[in-house]
């Protein structure tokens, strides 16, 4: 995601986005979708337009329960298994920063590790991400940054609004958002259109 889009997120927005991505944590996912983002919309819809909010569930476990049917089965809890075995990744974190600096944990994220003894083979980017608590940024989310950015500019609105946000995931046809919502009888289209008559 480009900074100066999300430079262009109004303050809500950015709350939106902090929403998604405990969201995501909570779920024990890697990255920020636009599922994150419907749920945190859903738990932020008092910064929606009535009609639009009226649309969506009113409940965010209700989505939860669809995005882990849609992703066959509950997600990964790789946290809380490391948990439950006595490590607790909050203190690894922490230690690794203390003994090494602050930014030790984030470039090992991005640091590819050759084991000695399998040296074709690297730590998967989603154990690297775990250990940083850093989130990759899925590309419906990217996206629909770019739409919400094309729908403000065309509006003459300096900033991207939840509005705009929602839109701009609406007009991502493939986005896991769009299935998400039909799965719990919610027309994108109609979500889409509410939001275009809203906005005037």
């Amino acid at each position: 995601m480009t900074t100066d889009v999300f430079d262009r997120c109004d303050s809500n927005t950015i709350a939106v986005f902090d929403t998604a991505l405990a969201e995501a944590r909570r779920l024990g996912h890697n990255h920020v979708g636009t599922e994150h983002l419907l749920l945190a919309l859903v738990r932020h819809r008092e910064v929606l337009p009535d009609v639009v909010a009226a649309l969506l569930p009113r409940r965010p476990d209700v989505l939860t329960v669809a995005l882990e049917s849609i992703l066959d089965g509950p997600p990964s809890r790789d946290a809380e298994l490391l948990k439950a075995l006595g490590i607790d990744l909050d203190q690894v974190r922490a230690s690794v920063r203390q003994m090494f600096g602050n930014d030790a944990v984030e470039q090992l994220a991005r640091r590819p590790v050759h084991q000695p003894w399998q040296p074709w083979r690297r730590p998967s980017r989603r154990c690297m991400s775990l250990l940083a608590g850093t989130m990759g940024v899925a590309r419906g989310v990217k996206l629909a940054l770019e739409h919400a950015r094309h729908d403000a500019d065309r509006r003459h609105r300096a900033g991207i609004d939840p509005a705009g946000l929602l839109l701009g995931m609406v007009e991502v046809e493939d986005a896991l958002a769009n299935r998400l919502l039909r799965s719990v009888g919610v027309d994108p289209s109609e979500v889409q259109q509410a939001l275009l008559d809203a906005a005037g």
